[in-house]
């Protein structure tokens, strides 16, 4: 099995964002209110970046314990 480098799951979520931004645009001048425009753009960011997150077994940061 192979592996992907930090490299291409970085490019995979500035790509994904891009589509993020743009579904939130589009739904924002659909619905012709930026509040919705940008719920659905920060969401499809959001579940998009618990997904590749969830893929590639990198959890994110290390939790720090105080």
């Amino acid at each position: 099995m192979t592996t992907t480098g930090p490299a291409n799951h970085r490019l995979l979520i500035t790509v994904l964002t891009g589509i993020g931004v743009a579904l939130g645009i589009a739904v924002a001048v659909l619905t012709s209110d930026v509040i919705i425009g940008v719920a659905a753009g920060a969401v499809f960011i959001a579940m998009a970046n618990m997904m590749v997150r969830l893929w590639t077994g990198h959890p994110g940061p290390p939790v720090t314990h105080h």
